[in-house]
This record gives C-alpha cells, structure tokens and sequence, in this order.
C-alpha cells in the first residue's frame, strides 16, 4: 500500500514492562496477608468471577484504581476551585446566568465511566499550547488541541490561530473547551500535595491568560 511499519516504541515497551514488574513486586509484599484473607491456597466464592486471574494481582490493581481515581477527582475539584475567583470577579458585571462554567471535563457525564487516571478538562477561554509553553517545565502534561503548525513557537505565541483534534470533534466537546484542552494523568504514588502543586501552577497560568 506504500507504506511501512511505524518504529516500536521502545522507551514506552520497557515502561510497560517495569510497571508490571513493580506491581507484581507489590504484591509479593503483602502476599502473606492476601493468603490469609483468601484462606489456606482456596478460593472463596467472593473471588468467583475472577477465577482464573492471580486474586493477589487483581486487589493491587482495585486498590491503585481507587487511589488514582481518587486523585484524579481532587485535581478536577482544584482545577474548578481556583477558577471560582476569577468568576467571583466576572459576578461584579454579569448575572450568572451570564456567567459560563470556565472548567469542564471531556468524556462520559459520569465520572465511572472514566479512565481512574486520566483527566481530559477543557478550560474556556484558554488556549493549552500557549499555556504548555509556560508550565510544561513544571507541570507534566499534555495539550488536547493541536496547532497543526511546524512552528510550535509562533503557534504558543498566538501568532497561528490554533486547531483541535479530530477525536475532541468526535466526542462533541465545544471549540472554546476543546482549544483549552489539557490530557493529565495520575498514578498510583501521585500524592495530595502533587495534585495541589499542579493545579495551582495551572491556575495561575490560565489566569493570567484570561486576564491579559
């Protein structure tokens, strides 16, 4: 067909690999206590569903999808909380039903349906390209519009008017958010204090472009 196969991956492969090692590491931790809850070598009908998979494998991964998810969901509120002065202000001139909702998270309306940790918010008004090039030396993520533009400088500068993804079109996510668009993730030793510290970084740094 005129085309040839991509290049592996190879950083993300060992990645993968070393992630499922240290789970495996974890496990073989608290393997005595897991026994004992499990009884001697037998399986209840509590783990029924699962036969088949290592039970000790299967409650690591439960617990970190829940710390993730519950990390994830801290971010979002601190995302939506640091915006909640700059609306204060909006208030003085604006009835709020004039007022928009300035962050706003992609995806399904229930937050189940969700990746436990990943977060994909569209921040109205802010342009991620621009704001990356500010904070991406501090903060860790991923833009969800894409410029299009051999030169990402003039394009975080504002000098090419940016674009968005096909997928964000696909998923219905309005052009104002989907341009302010952020892909984060957490993981399962993200602590409080990192969520904090990213937030508040981002915060900062969307304000001021509304500002400007």
């Amino acid at each position: 067909f005129g085309r040839r196969g991509g290049t592996e991956n190879v950083p993300y492969i060992v990645g993968m690999g070393r992630a499922a090692e240290l789970l495996l590491e974890e496990v073989r931790v608290d393997e005595e206590e897991a026994e004992e809850d499990l009884g001697e070598g037998g399986e209840n009908d509590d783990h029924e569903e699962e036969r088949g998979k290592d039970p000790l494998v299967v409650e690591s991964w439960k617990h970190h999808a829940v710390h993730m998810e519950n990390m994830r969901n801290r971010l979002l509120t601190k995302l939506q909380e640091g915006f909640d002065e700059f609306q204060s202000r909006q208030n003085n001139y604006a009835s709020k039903a004039e007022i928009a909702v300035l962050v706003r998270p992609n995806g399904p309306s229930d937050p189940k349906l969700r990746l436990p940790n990943t977060l994909s918010v569209g921040l109205k008004g802010v342009q991620s390209g621009a704001l990356l090039a500010k904070i991406g030396n501090i903060v860790a993520c991923s833009a969800g519009s894409a410029c299009h533009s051999t030169d990402s400088t003039s394009c975080a500068e504002g000098h090419v008017a940016p674009t968005y993804s096909n997928i964000l079109k696909c998923m219905n996510v309005e052009p104002e958010y989907a341009i302010g668009t952020l892909r984060l993730s957490v993981g399962p030793f993200t602590t409080k204090e990192d969520v904090d510290m990213a937030a508040d970084v981002i915060v900062k740094e969307a304000l001021r472009q509304l500002e400007g």
